[in-house]
């Protein structure tokens, strides 16, 4: 807990770019020697996208500042000057193409019900303003990706397209489809000026600890280190990052050496590229046969209740045995087939087993929706005990995979 708020009260922010991700690398590399672990570095090119100054603004029925953010890799407002137009607020793709006569000119808002779930819901932000565009839209407005207001509106991804994409407040996003609904003419001012600048060289940071008898068969495990621009990312991803590492630190404190070798993984550009995934996939590609289980936390250091899994049938038998053996006790050893993290998916693309460590689904919607890529994912959220909780039963599930007698079989 101590390294994660030193870090993120440090740097801040940790945008693929940014001086500021680049100089969090380094320290965490210094602290990693100071472990005594031997920290290896393999450089990523990644995106440099700029949000400069932002603002949108509701001008009929009523001046209004809403409260927004711009989604990143968006292009930003024509001519570095604001886009005034008039409004239609949709609540699913369906309905834009129902009223796709009635887009022309304007600036399309999505009210989409956040109940459906995150998973059924990014794509009106990903995707959003390609769809738009396509009928003649001049900007996308999106309901932010969460259940929970406060006036807080969160960013994230989206597909570059011709025209602008932002996020708004889940207040700012349902006043505008009350307002249609009585009939008033929505006007709306918006200003971006987000820019694309070329690439920049950054890292993945890697600690190993080798296995005794089968060096070269390896289990990989590990979080991300990019923040978006606007938050200092302590649960999205820091979190995730540092307990990968914490279970390299104990084993190593513990001079345990399992017959394969633990690999964490702190991978950059997770947010707005997936860059460190891909160029770890292509760097060790020819171990992929000798990769036993890749392992991603992303979904918070909450409470760990087990594991999301992806891969053959027999490889999860073998998992369940394993929570079910060590784990059933503290409520972690749960085996499920769900969502699997950006970081892995090229692995999973192979047929190897993956999984993402799954959370306390209560902590995932009541806390990390409600400031996941916002301003307020800030380190006072992470519960100390929890984080220790998620190092123990990650060190749990990757020492006995790395100890079984052969390695997990695919699909």
């Amino acid at each position: 807990y101590e390294r994660i708020a030193c870090m993120t009260d440090t740097f801040g922010p940790r945008f693929s770019g940014s001086d500021a991700l680049e100089n969090a690398l380094d320290w965490t590399r210094e602290e990693m020697e100071k472990d005594g672990l031997s920290v290896v570095e393999e450089y990523v090119m990644v995106p440099s996208w700029v949000r400069g100054r932002e603002f949108a603004r509701l001008l009929s029925p009523r001046v209004k500042e809403l409260h927004m953010v711009g989604l990143g890799m968006s292009v930003g407002t024509p001519g570095k000057k604001s886009l005034v137009a008039k409004a239609i607020v949709v609540s699913s793709f369906q309905e834009l193409d129902q009223r796709a006569s009635d887009v022309q000119g304007k600036i399309v808002v999505y009210n989409v019900n956040f109940d459906q779930g995150y998973s059924n819901t990014v794509k009106y932000r990903t995707l959003g303003a390609t769809r738009a565009e396509k009928y003649g839209a001049v900007a996308a407005l999106v309901h932010s990706m969460t259940p929970y207001g406060l006036q807080t509106p969160h960013t994230g991804a989206t597909r570059t397209t011709g025209i602008p994409s932002a996020a708004i407040s889940v207040e700012d996003s349902r006043m505008l489809a009350r307002m249609q609904a009585r009939g008033q003419e929505i006007v709306i001012e918006l200003y971006m000026e987000a820019h694309m600048l070329p690439d920049k060289p950054s890292r993945n940071l890697i600690v190993e600890i080798k296995g005794a008898e089968k060096p070269d068969e390896v289990v990989v495990f590990g979080g991300h280190m990019d923040s978006w621009d606007i938050a200092d990312g302590a649960m999205d991803d820091a979190g995730g990052a540092f307990v990968s590492w914490e279970v390299v630190r104990l084993i190593h404190q513990l001079k345990l050496r399992p017959h394969r070798t633990l690999r964490a993984v702190l991978f950059v550009n997770e947010e707005n590229g997936a860059k460190g995934a891909e160029q770890y996939y292509l760097n060790h590609k020819h171990e992929s046969k000798l990769t036993s289980i890749a392992i991603e936390s992303d979904e918070g250091t909450f409470t760990p209740l087990g594991i999301s899994f992806q891969g053959s049938t027999a490889a999860r038998s073998i998992l369940e045995q394993i929570g079910k053996a060590f784990l059933a006790g503290i409520g972690s050893g749960n085996v499920s087939g769900q969502s699997i993290g950006t970081d892995i998916s090229p692995m999973v693309s192979i047929s190897m087993s993956c999984f993402s460590c799954h959370r306390d689904d209560i902590h995932i919607f009541s806390v990390m929706l409600e400031y996941h890529h916002t301003q307020s994912d800030t380190v006072d959220k992470l519960s100390p005990r929890q984080l220790q909780h998620c190092a123990a039963t990650l060190a749990v599930w990757t020492y006995s995979i790395a100890n079984l007698d052969f390695l997990l079989p695919r699909s």
